[in-house]
């Protein structure tokens, strides 16, 4: 597995080192050889319950091997396993959060199903070395070397099925909503106003319909000066009248009173956006 689960995946190698002598009594430089083991993976029970798809939220238990070649079952030194700590790991398929070889690998699982797995360097850690994972009271793991082929036996113990996420159309006038009521003076036409403030696309995924951000006083460093009814968004000239001192308020902004049909920086063009802003005075 990638980092998340730092212990899950590890190959051996079958090194293979040549040495030939000269006339000169000299031998020449030894080279390794990594035998890599092809992407393999075998039901050892089939299961009868909900199978796996990309997305999927899985529970999955484990034992991961260093692949021996020399040994009929490939499994050489044990490098982790949730079996021996009792307990199992959760996470989302298909989505990279595991190695490559468990993303493919457990693809097209049923619950109740047990796979061994084995899978090449390529699949799994590559050139990148891993240190030993903690023992688990008298057992210990071995580490895993860098280019190191793996075999798993991994049993599925429950799959959530992914949901589509429900969209919420944007609205296509400006709303306002304070969070927060200020107590100072007030912001009206042809005041200058400092404010701080966030943007976001919308995004009709979220709970808040907040999106990336594109632009922020935060990132900035700065507060941000302006000319009420001047030289800003349409959104802004009309969302930000009567707001005071000390209050914060949240717009959401049609493209029509935004940037419209043309993009600017990361705002693609028709965009509704989302701005966090306070105020913070008015002169």
């Amino acid at each position: 597995m990638k980092s998340k689960f730092p212990f899950i995946a590890a190959v051996a190698v079958a090194l293979t080192l040549t040495a030939c002598g000269g006339g000169s009594g000299t031998t020449t430089a030894t080279t390794p050889t990594v035998t890599q083991p092809a992407f393999q993976k075998a039901d050892t029970v089939t299961g009868t319950g909900t199978e796996a798809a990309n997305n999927d939220l899985l529970v999955v238990s484990y034992t991961g091997w260093l692949y021996d070649a020399s040994k009929s079952d490939f499994k050489g030194a044990k490098i982790d396993s949730s079996v021996d700590r009792n307990a199992p790991i959760a996470f989302t398929l298909g989505t990279g959060q595991v190695l490559a070889g468990w993303d493919q690998g457990i693809l097209g699982m049923k619950v109740g199903g047990k796979r061994t797995l084995v899978i090449p360097a390529s699949m799994a850690y590559g050139a990148n070395a891993k240190t030993a994972a903690p023992a688990v009271g008298s057992v210990t793991y071995a580490a895993i070397p860098a280019n190191s082929a793996l075999v798993y036996d991994v049993e599925l113990v429950s799959v959530a099925k992914a949901t589509a996420p429900v969209y919420v159309a944007p609205p296509t006038s400006l709303e306002s909503v304070d969070t927060t009521v200020g107590t100072g003076a007030t912001a009206a036409t042809g005041k200058t106003l400092t404010v701080k403030y966030t943007g976001y696309l919308y995004d009709g995924t979220r709970v808040d319909f907040k999106g990336n951000v594109f632009d922020s006083t935060d990132l900035q460093g700065k507060l941000f000066d302006f000319v009420l009814g001047g030289n800003v968004i349409a959104g802004w000239n009309q969302g930000i009248v009567g707001m005071n001192v000390g209050g914060k308020r949240t717009l959401t902004i049609p493209p029509g009173l935004g940037y419209g049909a043309k993009a600017v920086g990361s705002i693609p063009a028709n965009s509704t956006l989302i701005f966090d802003i306070e105020l913070v005075a008015v002169k």
